[in-house]
């Protein structure tokens, strides 16, 4: 087992290499250049969930290029796309390989090297990293885990042992896309009802391929499908700040907009909002691909008719007018609102009692949000995910009494919240992270223990400037260039705050992972004005409105907070 020397450079581990291990990692480098860094990544290549085993042949982010980069390279100097492009998922690894070079990441990182344990070592201090497969131990002084969300296929408990068609997760589309669009198959099955879902389908009836589209009738139902560009305008131009005032988001209520809009204490505002997010539900469904009836749009719309409380998250659309016109048609689209009770031979059974015929099945089925790098006590202990059975009743009271008093408070400050639409819950099996800002175990805070962060766990429309901006705000914290005043029951009250709040906003999605679709430039905020660094980033009030934010805005902000904390370092 290697050992911590105090005469060694400190030893920094990084677990995992996508936006938010590598722009950790460039940080941590940039305010200590001495550190001995290590990145591991299970996988065979850098990129997280755009690494090159993830890409095929139509996969598109939904951010455009130049709203999808780090501040400090820009994508069109990367790769050489123009501002305002559609961008490929192979361009997106491009641009990371590219950002880990420039940046001395790679001769850093074990990628095919999976982490399979975390524990504590004998001294308190400093954490053990066990190496699956090998028995190999390595001890740091920091460890950043940045294995993000969506790293574990989520595998619905559906038997198909005898089916003897091809079985993937929209995980392994990267990698199995040949035997995908082999000769052999003819008729796919997929299973799923967002983003993944359209990206598998699409690929399928460019090839060819009829489709069964399989949605569960009791699940968060599909996403609302809108189209990405109108009259030839990305609609993330439109993405400025003026929209946030609009959500109600936790991370905002001391502002004006809150008290007028969301507080229930203006007439005027209640009617405004309301009336926005009417608007807002019922619009879209009057745009393509909802502007024809036919029976597969039917079952495509969303499961709640409240914008507000959309159960799916929304699947943007490139024009893709083969896609479109395919299910309007439905020659080679079919899609059904059923469960998968059984797969065998070459067909798959639904609960309605229909029989498919099936050569291949695509289970787009998202994502394991439990991780279990951690023993279930110190999970528990860490405020990551642990099995519900795993937990003990004093854990369990303790914050379903903090929860059940947060959830009181987020109704009394946001009374919209009080009554949502009808919705399936989803079955719960683990404990909700319970991290303060998303990033610290509130546990090793109230210790100043600055050992340990969590990075990525949160859902939202902004991965990179969250992820650069999240970032320094951890190192600063491991690096004592940031203090927490707060104790470790206000840390908790927060926390508890913010679940029940995510819980209460995005219903079932919500109960399983943080998200901040529509409020992470206030999450990003709040971060912005712990570290003591400027909030509005754009040259003027007009454009920090009603232009959309980039990462460009941020460029500079490790110099500045190293600036701002000259002589505030941990020694």
């Amino acid at each position: 087992m290697a050992s911590v020397s105090t005469n060694a450079p400190k030893r920094v581990v990084v677990i995992g290499a996508g936006w938010a291990g590598l722009v950790a990692a460039k940080t941590y480098l940039q305010v200590d250049p001495s550190i001995d860094l290590t990145i591991f990544d299970s996988e065979r290549t850098l990129g997280g969930v755009w690494n090159a085993d993830r890409c095929f042949p139509g996969f598109l982010a939904d951010s455009p290029s130049g709203l999808f980069d780090f501040s400090d390279l820009p994508m069109r100097d990367a790769i050489g796309l123009k501002d305002w492009s559609d961008l490929p998922g192979e361009q997106v690894y491009q641009y990371l390989k590219a950002y880990a070079e420039k940046f001395s990441l790679v001769e850093n990182m074990r990628l095919g090297t999976k982490v399979s344990r975390v524990t504590r070592h004998v001294d308190l201090k400093s954490w053990n990293v066990e190496i699956e497969g090998s028995g190999e131990v390595v001890t740091c002084d920091k460890l950043l885990v940045a294995i993000g969300l969506n790293s574990k296929p989520n595998w619905p408990d559906i038997p198909f042992k005898d089916f003897t068609g091809l079985v993937i997760h929209s995980k392994d589309i990267g990698t199995r896309h040949a035997d995908l669009l082999s000769e052999k198959v003819q008729r796919v099955t997929v299973y799923g009802g967002c983003k993944s879902a359209i990206d598998a389908i699409i690929l399928c009836i460019d090839a060819g391929k009829h489709v069964d589209w399989i949605i569960r009738e009791t699940g968060n139902g599909p996403g609302m499908m809108v189209q990405i560009r109108k009259r030839g305008v990305h609609g993330a131009r439109l993405a400025g700040r003026f929209k946030n005032i609009l959500t109600p988001s936790i991370f905002s209520i001391d502002s004006f907009w809150y008290r007028f809009l969301h507080s229930g204490k203006s007439r005027l505002g209640n009617w405004i909002c309301k009336k926005v997010w009417a608007k807002a539900s019922s619009v879209p469904l009057t745009m393509n691909p909802y502007d024809k009836k036919c029976p597969n749009i039917e079952k495509l719309k969303p499961e709640t008719g409240d914008a507000l409380f959309f159960t799916a998250s929304l699947a943007a659309l490139h024009g893709q007018k083969k896609f479109v016109d395919e299910l309007h048609s439905g020659n080679m689209i079919q899609v059904h609102r059923a469960t998968i009770s059984s797969m065998s031979g070459s067909s798959v059974t639904l609960n309605n009692g229909d029989t498919l015929p099936c050569d291949a099945a695509i289970f787009a089925t998202g994502w394991d949000y439990m991780s279990t790098l951690f023993d279930p006590a110190d999970s528990l202990a860490l405020g990551t995910t642990a099995l519900l059975k795993d937990e003990d009743s004093a854990t369990t009271s303790y914050w379903e009494n903090l929860h059940a008093k947060a959830d009181q408070d987020v109704l009394e400050k946001f009374p919209i919240l009080k009554n949502p639409p009808s919705y399936h819950p989803r079955r719960v099996i683990h404990t909700p992270y319970r991290l303060y800002r998303h990033i610290l175990p509130s546990s090793l805070a109230a210790q100043d223990d600055r050992s340990l962060v969590f990075l990525g766990l949160v859902t939202s429309v902004q991965t990179s400037i969250y992820a650069e901006v999240s970032a320094l705000w951890a190192v600063s914290w491991m690096e004592g260039m940031l203090d927490i005043s707060k104790s470790k029951e206000e840390m908790d009250h927060e926390i508890a705050m913010i679940n029940a709040w995510c819980e209460r906003r995005y219903l079932a999605r919500g109960r399983t992972r943080q998200i901040a679709s529509a409020e992470i430039q206030d999450v990003t905020d709040v971060l912005m004005r712990d570290m003591g660094l400027k909030v509005y980033r754009k040259s003027n009030i007009f454009s920090e409105i009603f232009f959309p934010g980039s990462a460009q805005d941020y460029k500079g902000i490790v110099q500045d907070m190293l600036e701002k904390s000259k002589g505030k370092r941990e020694k």
